[in-house]
């Protein structure tokens, strides 16, 4: 089976869930707006719920609270009301229900934990993508949920073959599989017409560097901020990678992104305390 079938064929795949299917539509049209995003998370009562009880956390630090989803995109901004609410969406494709030797909720937590950390590296620099940032985090690593659900079995081949005999997770899914999770998250976001930058960020997040002389400066930094995130996240134990053997940092994604190495201890302390409150917002939703 290629690429494309394992894809097509959907019968053990969740759907993109209802107003993430939305949300991603109005973008691939470039129709969404901060009055429409209100709507589409208005109809789902508990999302809305969920997100204005993330809206008012420790991690916003709001000073006032926020009341309705209208004040959320005022004070928030459109941009963190989208990524929070694909971010809700999304994890609901995260809950597979099945019985496994994969930590499963392990990974999401090790997802919120790059998507904090690619935030912070992008809002270094440039903040107006900080936001888009952390979406690239919480959605790198989709396509593990995908071969969790198409097939269990081989994914856990593929994982006694990465801590029991020391490959590579890439290459033990390419031997079992046929092809990665990073192409399969990738695959799987253009069905879901999601935009092509995050396209990019999940086909190469592995890539150190990733060649980025086909895109634009703003995609190529979220990128590279999502290739180091990978790796600060799994180093700094935020979550429970699949594969937590962690990758060398070329010194020039470094200097891409604007970080000297002095920077390092107080950009991971940051990582892991904004980790920390997200969590426990987060946790609240179980």
């Amino acid at each position: 089976m290629d690429l494309r079938e394992f894809i097509e064929n959907t019968s053990d795949l969740p759907t993109l869930p209802k107003v993430a299917n939305r949300i991603a539509a109005e973008m691939e049209e470039e129709s969404l707006t901060a009055k429409s995003l209100g709507a589409i998370i208005l109809d789902d009562p508990s999302l809305a719920a969920k997100l204005l009880k993330l809206a008012n956390s420790a991690f916003y630090g709001m000073p006032k609270q926020v009341v309705s989803i209208e004040k959320a995109v005022m004070i928030l901004g459109f941009h963190a009301v989208k990524s929070l609410a694909l971010s809700i969406s999304i994890y609901h494709f995260f809950q597979t229900g099945k019985k496994t030797i994969l930590d499963v909720q392990g990974l999401w937590d090790h997802s919120l934990g790059c998507a904090v950390a690619c935030k912070l590296l992008i809002e270094k620099n440039n903040r107006r993508y900080a936001d888009d940032a952390f979406l690239f985090g919480i959605l790198h690593d989709i396509g593990k949920v995908v071969f969790i659900n198409k097939d269990l079995a081989k994914m856990e081949e593929v994982y006694r073959k990465v801590h029991n005999e020391g490959v590579g997770q890439s290459a033990a899914e390419q031997e079992v599989f046929g092809f990665n999770h990073q192409m399969v998250g990738a695959a799987l976001l253009k069905r879901w017409k999601f935009p092509d930058s995050l396209i990019a960020g999940v086909k190469m997040h592995h890539d150190l560097p990733p060649d980025t002389s086909k895109l634009d400066q703003d995609t190529a930094q979220l990128v590279r901020a999502t290739c180091v995130a990978n790796q600060l996240a799994k180093a700094l134990s935020l979550g429970v990678s699949t594969d937590t053997n962690t990758q060398a940092i070329p010194h020039k994604m470094w200097q891409f992104l604007g970080v000297e190495r002095p920077d390092l201890p107080a950009l991971s302390a940051k990582i892991k305390e904004n980790y920390d409150t997200l969590i426990a917002a987060w946790n609240e939703f179980d």
